[in-house]
């Protein structure tokens, strides 16, 4: 199977102040249209933060863009979401709560859990009893094939400093131990900080994506927010292969070319 994981697209319906790129909205259509036509792709993830401000009309345009993805996507809030607007947008998913948005997407033997990071009011994250409950129980299932964890939230640090004081702040620890006790390691999928990194976590490995909106330039141990970049943009291409293997490239999209198009 072959996964791209995008994340924070913070799309608007105009102008948004602050950090957000002008063209950010064009830059994400720019890039689901090179998703659409990337061959043999079989799913995107996206981790959150799909809108900006969470207002109806971004909502609007984000129903819009993945209306053009031509292959089969899984998607979870992050900060910038609001749960119910997101799920208006895509109401067709097996979600375990009525107002959460957690849920499993299963194919061969591929499978990601989707679990919803939020916490209202704070940019940080957490995992609740509940919703780990839920995950424990989905763990429990047999399966011998990849897992994959999608949130928004990274669940360690990634060493950037004052960035790393609003990732997932509750349910860490009780997720590590339920992937470290899986048979096979777990590939964690995350978003949030704007920034791409590696990371073990456990057992697990975690994957974070940067964002078309805006990027985070590298400040190791920053006390202060740091500066935005204009590096080229790139995605991960997953490919998990049936006996077990797994690989990840990146891709870099020509999304200035593309939206052009």
């Amino acid at each position: 199977m072959r996964l791209a994981h995008i994340s924070d697209l913070h799309l608007t319906a105009s102008d948004a102040p602050g950090l957000v790129r002008a063209d950010a909205t064009a830059r994400a259509r720019a890039l689901i249209r090179d998703l659409s036509a990337l061959p043999g792709l079989d799913l995107v993830v996206i981790t959150g933060d799909t809108v900006n401000d969470a207002r109806p009309q971004e909502y609007a345009v984000l129903s819009d863009l993945l209306a053009g993805l031509s292959v089969p996507f899984v998607i979870v809030p992050g900060n910038h979401d609001d749960r119910a607007l997101l799920r208006a947008v895509v109401p067709d998913r097996p979600y375990a709560d009525p107002h959460l948005l957690h849920h499993v997407w299963q194919r061969g033997d591929v499978r990601v859990i989707a679990l919803d990071s939020v916490s209202p009011t704070e940019v940080a994250g957490r995992l609740l009893d509940p919703q780990l409950d839920w995950l424990a129980e989905q763990l429990a299932r047999p399966f011998a094939g990849h897992t994959l964890v999608a949130l928004h939230h990274p669940p360690c640090a990634s060493g950037m400093g004052r960035l790393d004081g609003a990732l997932l702040i509750q349910g860490a620890q009780r997720l590590r131990a339920l992937l470290d006790a899986q048979d096979r390691p777990v590939t964690i999928l995350c978003g949030h900080l704007h920034r791409p990194f590696t990371a073990r976590f456990g057992r697990s490995t975690v994957h974070a994506a940067t964002s078309t909106a805006f990027q985070f330039a590298l400040a190791l141990d920053a006390p202060d927010e740091p500066p935005t970049v204009t590096q080229p943009f790139h995605h991960a291409l997953h490919l998990l292969q049936a006996d077990g293997g797994h690989i990840v490239h990146q891709r870099f999209p020509d999304l200035d070319g593309l939206a052009d198009a």
